[in-house]
């Protein structure tokens, strides 16, 4: 399968500080021309990378994303409460949120989507390291997910009587 597939809230960071970081060193050093297009190359180059993550993630390492559709659920008779911890720029969270979204389309389920790019405080008080994070009852599933996997960490039996699910 190759590196795991999460994006690290460091490298994240950085991201978010060496962009501005260049823009400024291109600006006093070469123009704010000069500067301008490095920011615009850089959002450019952001939005394609994310766009096309799916298609390159095998040629960086990280294998296929590529998902895995749940087959038969078990849907408990009481949804745990679901939060989708993301951050911006991550390529792994549009996927994991999609699928989500899928789930909760076929499911009826609510959940809640946290950007945590600048949250250091929930960061920290959560332990994260890295992204996505799908939380349900206090259980954490951490990085890329399948629709399958999703499904099942969220219908995980937790000791309740459950019904099944086409």
């Amino acid at each position: 399968m190759g590196m795991k597939q999460q994006c690290h809230l460091l490298a994240i960071w950085l991201t978010w500080l060496g962009v501005p970081a260049l823009v400024i060193v291109m600006g006093l050093l070469h123009g704010w021309l000069a500067a301008g297009f490095v920011l615009l190359v850089g959002v450019v180059g952001q939005l394609a990378y994310l766009r096309w993550f799916p298609r390159v993630s095998r040629l960086l390492g990280y294998g296929s994303v590529a998902d895995v559709p749940a087959e038969r659920i078990t849907v408990p008779l009481a949804w745990p409460r679901v939060t989708l911890y993301t951050a911006n720029v991550c390529p792994f969270c549009p996927l994991v949120k999609r699928r989500l979204e899928q789930l909760q389309r076929d499911l009826d389920f609510e959940f809640d989507e946290v950007d945590v790019t600048f949250r250091p405080n929930l960061i920290r008080s959560k332990g994260f390291r890295s992204v996505p994070v799908l939380e349900a009852d206090g259980r954490f599933l951490v990085g890329n997910a399948t629709t399958a996997d999703l499904a099942a960490f969220l219908t995980e039996d937790r000791g309740e009587a459950s019904q099944a699910s086409a």
